[in-house]
């Protein structure tokens, strides 16, 4: 097996475009939350500032910061399991990680409305698709190096 990328790849980019895109607007929110309590940088919500916050607002805010910060420890595995899973599978690898796109979704939601224990939602599709994605990725590899027919 030999890599060929084909036309099919750039749903990979599309996808990997598309999380970059989502993350833009998890960190707009936190944005948003740091202007409505008047939380400056570099505060991340548990410094000087956030103490001048009733506790339910420093919920919110740290909620919604929460749910960018988990993005930002994601995005890199996420993007390049697309890119490298794509290459040997195109339609499979940008599915998933449409489905995590999707996760993602819920996930923020989740966490925004009901607090770290609403984000059980979107972690299940999240998370299988990155094990999709690994799979994926290491099945064409192991196919290329000629480890498995």
């Amino acid at each position: 097996m030999s890599i060929v990328i084909t036309p099919k790849y750039s749903w990979c980019v599309i996808t990997a475009v598309g999380m970059s895109f989502q993350l833009l607007l998890t960190g707009g929110a936190v944005g948003a939350a740091r202007k409505k309590y008047t939380i400056p940088y570099p505060d991340m919500g548990n410094g000087r500032f956030a103490a001048k916050l009733t506790d339910e607002e420093w919920t919110e805010f740290n909620n919604i910061q929460r749910t960018h910060q988990n993005y930002v420890e994601q995005i890199s595995t996420a993007q390049s399991l697309v890119l490298l899973g794509g290459l040997y599978f195109p339609e499979i690898s940008a599915t998933l990680g449409a489905i995590y796109i999707f996760g993602r979704v819920l996930y923020t939601e989740g966490y925004k409305r009901v607090g770290s224990k609403g984000r059980i939602y979107g972690v299940i599709p999240i998370d299988l698709s990155l094990l999709g994605l690994v799979g994926v990725t290491l099945f064409g590899a192991a196919k290329t190096l000629k480890l498995i027919k």
